[in-house]
């Protein structure tokens, strides 16, 4: 997300270039609508004005539902991706099931094997 598209996508090629067969990534990335200020989702309000403060600008994104096909462009299959509402369940519930606490609903974290 700190990165611009064209350095995204040489560190996707090239890590596809030199990764041998089975190397595996893991890596978060924000929703494209972000940086589109269209406040679809948790904590997206003014986020992108905070980041910027301390000269952590996001840049990138990849639209929602789009990881795979991203990845496939670098030769990369997709193992896992998990947005806020996936990481939410995962580690944030108590042990009645009940969600304790929110994630900023930008990120998602994307797990690929090449």
């Amino acid at each position: 997300m700190h990165l611009s598209r064209k350095a995204v996508d040489s560190t996707f090629r090239i890590i596809g270039e030199f990764a041998g067969a089975g190397s595996e990534i893991v890596f978060d990335y924000i929703y494209a609508s972000v940086l589109r200020r269209e406040n679809l989702f948790y904590g997206e309000h003014d986020i992108l004005d905070i980041v910027a403060k301390v000269d952590e600008a996001w840049t990138f994104g990849i639209e929602k539902g789009k990881i795979e096909t991203f990845l496939r462009n670098y030769q990369f299959t997709l193992i896992e991706n998990n947005d806020s509402e996936d990481l939410e369940k995962k580690y944030f519930r108590n042990d009645e099931g009940s969600i304790i606490a929110r994630i900023n609903g930008t990120h998602c974290i994307a797990y690929a094997q090449i």
